[in-house]
């Protein structure tokens, strides 16, 4: 393949992303027509774009093509200007099509990287603190549970934060059945004691003073969990609070019941939230919204 073939297809397979953001083939002044727009400099061959946002060039040279991003307008642009965004290895000899289309996909997302707009990321919803719950004025809601669980199991912070991206607010259910079930049962597994407590510390004060909804989830979603595993529960039972008798008859009612255990398991289709009042735990193992 000629290097001049090959910048024609890479020209052509990076043109939507090019044109998306804004940016267009600086052509040099002594190009002929129907020529590749290249142009020469200190042995490399470069190719130019130019838009509202900034400068982009391709540029080959001794056996690497790199794309090079600055900020700066075309006119005004130097050499200083110009970061390497990304540099693959290229034998024009050698190339083929894939090559072509692995150094598209590559430059592609780094103008899109580079320039593309980035969205802001949402702001995390603010958990209830201890001493407004303390006090009464408000009780500990679903938020202040996901948020205080991903303080004592951080590597899920980036899973908390993508629920409540997906669906505008925090889906518990979806949370705790997809990936804070593992680490709590994980945790009672160890049945390590100061794990135990710290975990239970927690979930026993957001229980005691937490929404209908709240204590739902606790006992039903993740306490429910252990269902089918009489050791593990038993684990629990020194340090569960109000909530041990409730805890264990859930459980009960989840061992002998396939249907329940359905519903727990496989929640139903979020829906948006309707302003109703919160419903105790169990009308949730009864299918109550």
């Amino acid at each position: 393949m000629e290097l001049n073939s090959a910048f024609a297809l890479i020209i052509k397979g990076i043109e939507s992303t090019m044109n998306s953001n804004g940016f267009s083939v600086i052509v040099p002044a002594d190009t002929e027509k129907g020529a590749v727009p290249v142009s020469e400099k200190n042995g490399a061959t470069i190719l130019t774009y130019g838009g509202k946002n900034g400068t982009a060039k391709i540029e080959y040279f001794e056996g690497k093509i790199s794309l090079l991003c600055a900020l700066s307008q075309a006119d005004s642009a130097v050499d200083q200007d110009f970061k390497k965004v990304s540099t693959s290895l290229f034998d024009v000899e050698t190339a083929d099509n894939r090559d072509i289309k692995y150094i598209v996909n590559d430059f592609s997302d780094g103008i899109n990287e580079t320039y593309g707009k980035k969205e802001k990321s949402k702001k995390l919803p603010q958990p209830v603190s201890k001493s407004a719950a303390k006090s009464g004025a408000v009780y500990y809601d679903l938020v202040t549970l996901g948020s205080r669980f991903v303080q004592i199991y951080p590597e899920l912070k980036e899973q908390y934060k993508q629920n409540i991206e997906k669906y505008g607010e925090f889906l518990a259910d979806d949370f705790f059945v997809n990936y804070g079930n593992a680490k709590f049962r994980e945790t009672v597994k160890r049945n390590d004691p100061i794990q135990m407590r710290k975990l239970f510390n927690m979930l026993n004060e957001i229980y005691n003073d937490g929404t209908n909804q709240t204590q739902s989830v606790i006992v039903v979603t993740i306490l429910g969990s252990l269902y089918d595993d009489e050791n593990l529960l038993a684990n629990c039972v020194d340090y569960m609070d109000e909530m041990t008798l409730f805890v264990i008859e859930t459980n009960k009612i989840l061992k002998r019941s396939s249907s329940t255990r359905a519903k727990l398991e496989h929640p139903p289709l979020w829906k948006p939230k309707k302003q109703k009042k919160p419903s105790g735990f169990m009308n949730q193992l009864n299918g109550g919204n």
